[in-house]
C-alpha cells in the first residue's frame, strides 16, 4: 500500500505527536518529584513547554508551513535547556536528562528530516 504525497506529513505528525507525548509521560515521575520549593518556578515551567512542544507539533502538522517547524526546533532546545538547568541544580537526576535528551534528539532528528523535505 502507497501513501500519498498529501499524507505523509500527517502520518510523521502523528509519529512526532506520539514521540513528544511518550517524552511527557516519561518525565512526569521526575517533574512530580521535583522539590516543593521549586515546583512552581521549575517544574510547572517545564511542564508547560512539554505541552507547548506538543501543541506547536500540531500546529506543524496542520499548517505545512516551514515557519512552524522551526518554532518546534525552538522549543526543542527550550526544553533541553530547562532540563540542564534541572540537573546542574540537582533538580533532575542527570541520568533522566540523558534519557529525555535522547528521547529530544530523536525529535529533532525528525524534524530535521521533514524540513529538508519541504526545501
Amino acid at each position: 500500500m502507497t501513501m500519498s504525497p498529501e499524507g505523509a506529513p500527517r502520518q510523521r505528525g502523528l509519529v512526532l505527536l506520539n514521540k513528544a507525548e511518550k517524552l511527557i509521560i516519561d518525565l512526569a515521575p521526575t517533574i512530580d518529584k521535583v522539590p516543593k520549593h521549586q515546583r512552581y518556578r521549575y517544574a510547572a515551567r517545564l511542564e508547560d513547554a512539554l505541552w507547548d512542544l506538543v501543541a506547536r507539533i500540531i500546529e506543524a502538522v496542520a499548517s505545512g508551513q516551514k515557519s512552524k517547524i522551526y518554532r518546534i526546533e525552538e522549543q526543542l532546545r527550550f526544553i533541553h535547556s530547562l532540563l540542564r538547568h534541572g540537573a546542574e541544580r540537582k533538580l533532575v537526576r542527570p541520568a533522566r536528562v540523558g534519557e529525555a535528551a535522547q528521547q529530544l534528539r530523536e525529535i529533532g532528528a525528525m524534524i530535521g528530516a521533514w524540513r529538508k523535505r519541504l526545501q
